[in-house]
């Protein structure tokens, strides 16, 4: 019977090896009855979300399903659970607007009616982890882990910075000497070449590396691996005597530092509750800031010792003492439990299921995320092909998959092109090259001046302090306003500020001159840090699926470290041909660029799962892109310049997990009153229909579109009809 069912079970692609999560499924499907076209429509759409729709991945399930379902998954990758709290956990999982109703009422008589009764604590932890930032107090060591390795790398940032200033302990020209006019000679391309070679190879080979290596090893291990390049590299550099060593040792630098800008925030990204995720993940780029802002100070110190070649090493040697504060904090860091959940060799449900229940509040949280983490990962299709490789060659030819994947398939090829756009906007936008030239600008800008070279490590500390004090307002609002719409209101302004950075170049007297232009770029700092600094790390991390996380993660973050090494080593020679006020007008210009960009391109992916993100992203792009210009575009006109209020904001999603429209209530209502209602059960996950004869009718749109869906869906059976209140999640746009 069961060989029967699994040869009539078609998919649109291989069958996967035994013992997978697809096997797993279809014997759920055998052994309840859920139909074959519901679960492939289900997955389907996980793929090409064309009425974007967002669901639970467990909508599909009846009560029996259910059961049935969590009792094999519990038998398989649970053993030492008990099914019965593992069944209680996967009707919250299943229900979750209606017990996040439950634990907010004052009632005491609020959800008898549910299957599952919560106890006081878990109604307290339900209704804190969407209210508060820091409910898990057990993500403290995470927390701390990532904040070690964010410092580190901008402490490796500023040492490059502040190392530039010595170039004549190499026997080449300081930055600076000469006129303004002068092309840059060999000495400035031997320079910028160094100091772009861990730039250029983080993205070059580190990214890369990160794939195998968080495959082999998580991301805990490859963290560990980058912060011991970076020793190496660290302790290296401070004896270097040519520019070449220099070169040579910074590539072993770069390595660290593509591994470590990949594996931390996926680790931030994979541990956080999804309801604050994204400040969780700003700890990256605020405490890279933070070193930014730190490494200027030592730098600033170091400079007052009068032997050139000690101070030029005490700079370079100084990043080894971070890592070594980085490789005892990875000691104490737990790993990321969807590491243990992925389809590899080193799959462990029991110990990811360990490892929530120290992260979570409580056993109830626990035993929801693992659950709801297995059935979406059991949904994505993506790997089945190359799952469980075995040598060496086909482990690379499955990695080699995984990239090609991202271009080949509709949800991940969305995710790559909105996370690359919002990973080029950060380095195009200007800001590493206050970042790393600052000292090189303000230093010519005070040529002649006393104490030029101090004054300019002075003005590079007041960036950093900026770039990080700066950046503090965006925990919380990350995950509340949003990091689609802390770009949209960043953009315009980094543009503004850089313009009247590129015109105060022209006022003739130099103290006003250097004053002027450091305050706009003080200023364009202080817009650029909430907004353009931690989002790209922060949506590179979240957006693809568990299946592809490293691989998309890396594509993206090599991008952004590319070109911040292509800035290095070509800003001298944009600025001696553009001089400082073109090269500044230069990069407002691609500020208003990637304005345009982020608003046409980039999802807003704020207060959703890791795994809801999947039916985002499965919208398609021109989709998206006409809904932001012939739906919402209008309606902010309407709205904030012609002051027309009382229209709805538009949404190109139907969100059935958080949101109740008024026509479900009603419907709902009706079902329960016993009226006629809607027949649920004659509607796909296509948006079809099935007629009398169970035959499939198509959906129709008006003007065969498919982004404005008016498909009424069902919304939870144990759905509260009075709601209580509750923050609203917004999908919608900016």
């Amino acid at each position: 019977m069961t060989d029967r069912h699994r040869s009539s079970f078609s998919h649109p692609y291989p069958p996967p090896r035994s013992g997978t999560h697809f096997e797993l499924a279809e014997r759920i499907v055998t052994a309840t009855g859920t139909g074959n076209a519901q679960y492939q429509d289900q997955v389907n759409r996980r793929r090409s979300n064309r009425l974007g729709i967002i669901e639970n991945p467990l909508a599909h399930l009846n009560d029996e399903q259910l059961e049935q379902d969590v009792t094999l998954f519990q038998q398989k990758y649970l053993p030492r659970v008990d099914r019965n709290r593992l069944l209680r956990a996967a009707r919250v999982a299943q229900n979750v607007r209606s017990y996040d109703e439950v634990a907010r009422s004052n009632d005491p008589e609020a959800g008898q009616h549910l299957p599952v009764q919560l106890n006081a604590e878990e109604k307290r932890a339900l209704k804190a982890e969407k209210d508060s930032l820091f409910s898990q107090q057990n993500m403290f060591m995470v927390i701390l882990t990532v904040s070690l390795a964010a410092f580190l790398q901008g402490f490796v940032q500023s040492s490059i910075n502040g190392a530039s200033l010595y170039a004549n302990v190499f026997n080449l020209s300081a930055p600076g000497a000469g006129d303004e006019d002068e092309k840059p000679q060999a000495d400035g391309w031997k320079l910028g070449a160094a100091n772009a070679s861990p730039f250029f190879f983080a993205a070059l080979l580190g990214c890369w590396l990160s794939l195998p290596i968080n495959d082999w090893i998580g991301r805990r291990g490859a963290m560990a691996v980058a912060a011991g390049l970076i020793f190496a590299s660290s302790w290296g550099a401070a004896f270097c005597s040519t520019w070449y060593q220099l070169f040579s040792v910074r590539i072993i630098n770069g390595i660290g530092m593509g591994l470590k800008a990949v594996s931390t925030p996926i680790l931030a990204s994979e541990t956080a509750v999804g309801f604050w995720r994204g400040s969780f993940i700003l700890a990256w780029q605020l405490w890279v800031a933070f070193g930014i802002m730190i490494g200027f100070v030592f730098n600033l110190i170091f400079s007052r010792i009068q032997n050139d070649k000690l101070a030029l090493q005490l700079i370079l040697g100084a990043p080894l003492v971070p890592s070594i504060f980085l490789m005892i904090g990875l000691w104490y860091c737990p790993e990321s439990p969807r590491y243990y959940m992925r389809r590899s060799a080193r799959q462990d449900h029991q110990k990811a299921y360990d490892i929530l229940r120290r992260l979570r509040k409580t056993e109830l949280q626990a035993l929801r995320d693992v659950y709801l983490v297995y059935k979406s990962v059991q949904l994505e299709e993506y790997s089945d092909d190359i799952e469980n490789p075995h040598g060496f060659l086909a482990h690379m030819k499955g990695y080699a998959v995984q990239y090609k994947q991202l271009f080949k398939e509709r949800r991940l090829r969305n995710a790559l092109i909105s996370s690359s756009i919002v990973a080029l906007a950060q380095q195009l936008c200007g800001i590493n090259v206050f970042a790393f030239y600052s000292g090189t600008l303000f230093i010519r800008a005070l040529e002649g001046s006393d104490q030029s070279r101090l004054k300019s490590m002075l003005y590079s500390f007041g960036f950093g302090a900026i770039n990080f004090f700066f950046g503090l307002p965006a925990i919380r609002t990350i995950d509340t306003l949003g990091r689609r719409k802390w770009l949209v209101l960043t953009l315009p302004v980094m543009c503004l500020f850089m313009i009247a950075a590129s015109l105060s170049t022209l006022i003739p007297d130099r103290d006003t001159r250097v004053g002027i232009i450091a305050l706009f770029v003080f200023l364009f700092t202080a817009a650029y840090s909430p907004g353009m600094g931690p989002i790209p790390f922060t949506l590179a991390s979240e957006s693809f699926p568990l299946s592809h996380r490293e691989a998309g993660c890396a594509f993206a973050i090599a991008i952004n470290l590319l070109f911040a090494g292509l800035i290095q080593i070509f800003f001298p020679s944009i600025n001696a041909g553009l001089h400082d006020g073109g090269s500044l007008g230069l990069f407002a210009g691609l500020d208003f660029l990637a304005f345009v960009l982020v608003f046409l391109f980039v999802e807003e992916t704020k207060r959703r799962s890791l795994e809801d993100l999947d039916l985002i992203f499965a919208v398609r792009k021109r989709d998206f892109v006409r809904h932001q210009v012939t739906k919402y575009l209008p309606w902010f006109v309407r709205r904030h310049i012609l002051r027309r209020h009382g229209e709805e904001k538009p949404s190109l999603y139907v969100d059935l997990i958080w949101q109740q429209r008024p026509y479900m209530q009603q419907h709902y209502q009706q079902d329960k009153d016993g009226g006629e209602g809607i027949d649920w059960h004659t509607y796909r996950m296509d948006g079809s229909r099935l007629d009398g004869n169970g035959h499939t009718q198509p959906h129709t749109h008006d003007g065969g579109s498919m982004v404005s869906p008016t498909l009424p869906r069902r919304p939870s059976e144990f759905a509260l009809v009075e709601s209580t209140e509750r923050p609203s999640i917004d999908s919608a746009h900016a």
